[in-house]
This record gives structure tokens, C-alpha cells and sequence, in this order.
């Protein structure tokens, strides 16, 4: 299990009617750190860490499954991705991943992914009660104006690939 936050996407298309066990490990190493499993036909999208993995697919039947020891049984078919896929930031506040076309196993396509962010300010936390001057309204004294307000922003994320 890796110790890094899992931010980076990892979003997989697949045909209906086989389901997918992804083992997603380190290359450096070699050690598993994500077990997944997805339906065949179904969104799936998954956050990994940032680095550098090798993606390895077992492939089955649905009413086949054991669990990630025995998978799909005797009829599991196995799949590796060559070379590893690499996931981190790339630019300025995008975070860097992958989208893997398995609807056809003979023709797979690999394409980039991005989770892209900016942060946007939030105007409710530095509005301040109008001092401008007004018929019979006399201006504030400068030593009873409150502090400026200190900005608060919210992080917004997007899919931008």
C-alpha cells in the first residue's frame, strides 16, 4: 500500500458481459498497491497514487469470480499493460493520469487524463457594508472601520482532457 494520496484518475472503458480485477503495482518494486474490481460495461474511474505502475487485468466471467486469490477460476484471462503507466502532476495544477479503452482486448487504447484545478475566491468572505457617501449621511470615522477581511477561496476541479 503506498503511502502517497491517491489524486491521480484512472478511468477504464470496458464491453459488457466480462468483469475486470485490476492490480495496480509498482514498477520500481514490484509490491501491489490498488486491488480493484469493474463490471464490464460500467463507469469505472479510480484515483491511484502519483508514479509509475504496471496495470495487470484478470478477466472473467461475472458468475465466475472466487476473489482476488483464485479470480475467474481456471478460465481467467490475464492481461498486462507494457510499458508502465506513469501518474503525477503535469503543469500547473493538473494532476496527470490515464484513460484505457478495453472494449476490443485485440486493439487497446491508452489515452491521457487530467484532473485540472484553480482555485476561485469565495466573494461572500470579503464583501464589506458600502462607506460611500450618501445625502445626510455622515462618513464613518477611519478608527471605527473594521479590519479587511482576509479572502477565502474553494478549490474547484474539472476533468480537462
Amino acid at each position: 500500500m503506498s503511502e502517497l494520496p491517491r489524486t491521480m484518475p484512472l478511468q477504464i472503458k470496458t464491453a459488457p458481459g466480462l468483469d475486470y480485477y485490476l492490480v495496480l503495482r509498482e514498477a520500481a518494486t514490484g509490491r501491489d498497491v490498488i486491488g480493484a474490481y469493474a463490471r464490464g460495461g460500467e463507469f469505472f474511474r479510480l484515483l491511484v497514487p502519483p508514479g509509475q505502475f504496471e496495470l495487470q487485468f484478470a478477466i472473467g466471467a461475472p458468475q465466475d469470480w472466487q476473489g482476488p486469490g483464485d479470480l475467474f477460476g481456471p478460465d481467467t484471462q490475464r492481461l498486462r499493460l507494457d510499458p508502465p503507466l506513469g501518474f503525477g502532476v503535469t503543469g500547473y495544477a493538473r494532476k496527470g493520469g490515464h484513460l484505457l479503452d478495453l472494449r476490443n482486448l485485440d486493439q487497446i487504447a491508452e489515452r491521457s487524463l487530467g484532473i485540472c484545478q484553480r482555485l476561485a475566491l469565495d466573494p461572500e468572505s470579503v464583501s464589506v457594508t458600502p462607506d460611500a457617501p450618501m445625502p445626510g449621511v455622515t462618513p464613518r470615522d477611519p478608527n471605527e472601520i473594521p479590519e479587511a477581511k482576509v479572502p477565502q477561496y474553494r478549490k474547484i476541479s474539472r476533468i480537462c482532457d
